[in-house]
């Protein structure tokens, strides 16, 4: 029964309720108080640190970041160009290592590389054609892969595009490496995780020190997957192999429509959470549905028509599952809030609909959202503008621009809020930093030192209990998001006061210490 002294503990009720000291039993938070009221003499001094409820990143893709962290960042700012690509990929711990090995690598964007183009088959097989190359582009929906990955996933110049997806091609037919959406990237993933999957265990295993290290104790996965493997398998194996971050799984609709035997399950360490549904693509990507074209004179593409979207949102209600819907753009946002504005909740204890991303949101869609019979959440990602608003900039209209991550305007709807990192889909070292994603919510800054529609900045007490209270209550995480009596005691410790610093700080705090249920994990 650990008892914590002289800290100052944010308790996640509200922005202002502080502590000095709590209590923990049996996994769970029993007292909060003052340190002048403690004689145990074994007490836990805090030394006046920080403490935070256990962060929660409500969506995010861990198997993606397991197959990243042993993987290369193609990102700025050590890869600015395809020969550095090509330099960082030769650097993996897999080059060399034989055919049954892929090379593996994240966060390439084109519009990022000295080239401005993106790279093909044939810049991959200058680094090899006897390993298979898999490297994800920073939105994680498209990919490029050398000429050994395509032959392993059976791609020729004659293989039809999937539905939703686009398979590159030179000009003389012959597949060019560029994967375009997921369904396409599907195709080498499928091709990747069928040659072993004890690797993809041991890789998840391995990323809860990354996590834990980000003070992340909750994740929601937003992948979830059937082929060629059921994703809560794999999670299931992770957890008795150490991976300890709790965990809400995703299942991609397409994917479960016919399996009337999904339902969501209640463990705290792992659930079946719901369904995740793609409207639409990437803004950098250009992708997004727009309603107003790109400088290429298209409007992005719509994955999700009205009419699946409703068979998708009948599917989660007959099976009382949550609807996770990726949408960018603001034709995407606009499908749907029309369709599903009036409709009735059915669950009561978390949003029924999730809308993710939200990235372009007029003041028409924010009285819609509040006028609303349906309870949305709004998960968005402050992130993506830190790290890429030279393309957002390029791809957006003024007015696009304008409406663009919305923070400050989506917290003040009746919809639940929280902040996340959709990790590790941004060209970004760091894509699931918390810290860069409250500096950039706080101070609406990008890297480039861009300051990005300042009037949707929120407070620091605000983005810390979008990582916090709010998630939990959007994730169904409902032991997390507070440290108050029958709470989980999970809690990290900060190096420095988050809410005191200069705020251009923010970025740069990192976790001393995490704790679960008042056992010290990192």
């Amino acid at each position: 029964m650990p008892t914590f002294i002289n800290g100052k503990i944010f308790t996640g009720i509200d922005q202002t309720t502080f502590v000095s000291a709590m209590t923990i039993e049996d996994g769970h938070v029993t007292w909060v108080g003052e340190s002048s009221d403690i004689t145990d003499p074994n007490a836990i001094d805090l030394h006046a640190k920080t403490v935070l409820p256990g962060l929660i990143d409500v969506h995010t893709h861990p198997k993606y970041i397991a197959d990243a962290l042993h993987g290369v960042a193609c990102t700025p700012p050590n890869v600015n160009s395809i020969k550095d690509m090509q330099a960082a990929l030769r650097q993996s711990p897999a080059f060399g290592k034989g055919p049954d090995t892929w090379i593996e690598g994240w966060g390439f964007d084109e519009t990022k590389l000295a080239e401005h183009r993106t790279p093909t088959v044939d810049d991959l097989d200058e680094i090899s054609t006897t390993q298979p190359i898999f490297v994800y582009r920073s939105d994680c929906h498209s990919s490029i892969g050398n000429s050994k990955a395509l032959e392993l996933a059976g791609i020729t110049a004659t293989t039809p595009d999937p539905v939703g997806g686009f398979i590159g091609h030179f000009d003389d037919g012959r597949p060019n490496g560029y994967m375009k959406e997921v369904a396409a990237t599907q195709l080498l993933i499928k091709a990747k995780s069928a040659q072993s999957y004890q690797g993809d265990v041991d890789n998840m295993a391995n990323s809860s020190r990354h996590y834990l290290q980000n003070g992340i104790v909750a994740i929601g996965e937003m992948m979830g997957r059937i082929r060629p493997y059921d994703s809560l398998k794999l999670y299931q194996d992770a957890v008795k192999a150490g991976f300890k971050p709790k965990s809400s799984i995703y299942y991609v609709y397409d994917e479960v429509a016919s399996n009337a035997n999904l339902k969501p399950t209640n463990d705290d360490q792992l659930r079946i959470a719901g369904i995740k549904v793609f409207m639409d693509g990437s803004i950098s990507g250009e992708t997004a549905y727009n309603q107003q074209p790109y400088p290429s004179g298209q409007n992005g593409v719509c994955l999700t028509d009205a009419t699946k979207l409703k068979q998708a949102v009948t599917y989660a209600k007959q099976q009382h599952l949550q609807v996770a819907i990726h949408a960018m753009g603001d034709a995407a946002i606009q499908l749907i809030l029309d369709v599903t504005d009036k409709m009735q909740p059915w669950l009561s204890d978390r949003p029924s609909i999730r809308i993710e991303h939200a990235s372009i949101l007029s003041n028409q869609m924010l009285k819609q959202i509040n006028m609303a019979t349906m309870n949305y959440a709004l998960v968005t990602q402050p992130i993506f503008f830190f790290a890429e608003d030279e393309s957002y900039r390029h791809y957006l209209s003024p007015q696009q621009f304008n409406e663009a991550y919305r923070v400050k305007s989506m917290m003040n709807t009746k919809a639940e809020f929280a902040l996340s990192s959709d990790a590790p889909c941004t060209p970004w070292a760091e894509p699931d930093s918390p810290f860069v994603n409250i500096y950039a919510a706080v101070t609406r800054t990008a890297v480039n030192g861009d300051v990005v529609n300042p009037e949707e900045a929120i407070p620091v007490p605000d983005a810390v209990l979008a990582y916090t209270n709010w998630p939990a209550r959007i994730g169904g995480f409902s032991e997390n998001g507070q440290l108050t009596p029958g709470y989980a005691g999970d809690f990290v410790v900060l190096d420095r006061d988050i809410f005191s610093v200069p705020h251009e700080e923010l970025k740069d705090i990192r976790v001393a210490e995490t704790w679960m249920g008042g056992e010290q994990v990192y």
